[in-house]
């Protein structure tokens, strides 16, 4: 193999210089995490327990598809007792349970991969309901253009006592291409996704609460309390077009997820928001910043296991606020 060049800017305190470094990674291979196998799965109470496997790879080498792994025994234990051993489709590529685990439950993965014992375990988190929900709206005011709305989601639920409890909220349309359009989320105003912000600001200083889906958070600061997220939507009515949609239907996810999930989840917000172009960005990958390691809970191995309960409600935004 050939030298990979890779030239970088370089940043000093005093003077702004250019510099450029030639790495030879050929070495690199012989590394430990060569032959390691990583496994990923997603666990919901009331669902079946699917598996993916696959092996790693040199992030230089030409890859165009997972290398999955279709030989393994993988077995599941809950609650500490032997349940069964996954069964593997080829057509999905996914190893599967017969049996369905329920809130609570301890689910345990373990298989060997060329000799090594990989294992895994997470606890699925008992879900907390949504108690109520409130809907505001206001405009038209001038934020992207003079002519914004604003939609206010109002969303109440208890944090269980005595208990570091990790959620993930989220909304969306129910019918997508029949709902009005999502609109611009905005999380910025809320005080768990404040809490999140800080958690996340030590490695990049500048980050606010943004994502065009949803934000992980814990009960920092509203521990064993009634908590109402504030969370907006902002939509934007140009042409008047909002006064022709007939519907708004909207879907609001309150997640509770296990805490290994929760650290994953912080983890890849920090990577994906550390590699676009801006000046974050720039920062992390020349070495100023600490560099971010993705959350695993694989032992002998890479990849999560995490565990989620879900509650949701839908609601017809206009039959609260009324139409534009």
């Amino acid at each position: 193999m050939k030298s990979l060049k890779k030239y970088l800017s370089c940043i000093s305190v005093l003077l702004l210089v250019s510099c450029h470094s030639e790495l030879d990674l050929e070495d690199y291979k012989k590394e430990n995490g060569k032959d390691l196998l990583t496994l990923n799965s997603l666990v919901r109470d009331g669902s079946r327990v699917q598996v993916k496997a696959t092996s790693t790879y040199f992030f230089s080498d030409i890859h165009n598809e997972p290398d999955y792994v279709d030989n393994l025994d993988i077995v599941l234990d809950i609650n500490g007792e032997k349940t069964e051993k996954l069964t593997y489709d080829s057509s999905t590529h996914l190893y599967a349970s017969t049996f369905i685990p329920e809130q609570g439950d301890r689910v345990s993965l373990s298989t060997v991969y060329k000799g090594q014992q990989v294992t895994s375990t997470d606890v699925i988190p008992r879900s907390v309901g949504i108690e109520h929900v409130e809907v505001e709206r206001q405009g038209p005011l001038n934020i992207y253009t003079n002519n914004d709305y604003v939609v206010t989601y109002k969303i109440t639920f208890t944090d269980p006592l005595e208990e570091e409890n990790y959620y993930f909220f989220q909304y969306d349309r129910v019918v997508p291409g029949y709902d009005t359009s999502i609109g611009v989320r905005d999380f910025t105003h809320e005080l768990v996704f404040q809490k999140l912000a800080d958690k996340v600001r030590s490695t990049l200083s500048d980050w606010e609460p943004y994502s065009p889906y949803g934000l992980p958070f814990s009960d920092e600061g509203i521990e064993g309390k009634t908590h109402t997220l504030i969370i907006r939507e902002i939509l934007q009515n140009n042409n008047n077009e909002l006064a022709r949609e007939t519907r708004m239907m909207r879907k609001l996810q309150l997640y509770s997820i296990s805490k290994s999930y929760y650290e994953y989840l912080v983890s890849l917000l920090i990577v994906n928001s550390s590699s676009d172009s801006g000046l974050a960005g720039g920062l992390v990958d020349l070495g100023i910043a600490e560099p971010v390691k993705i959350h695993c809970n694989i032992s002998g191995g890479l990849g999560i296991l995490g565990c989620y309960s879900q509650e949701e409600v839908q609601l017809d935004v206009f039959s609260v606020v009324g139409k534009f």
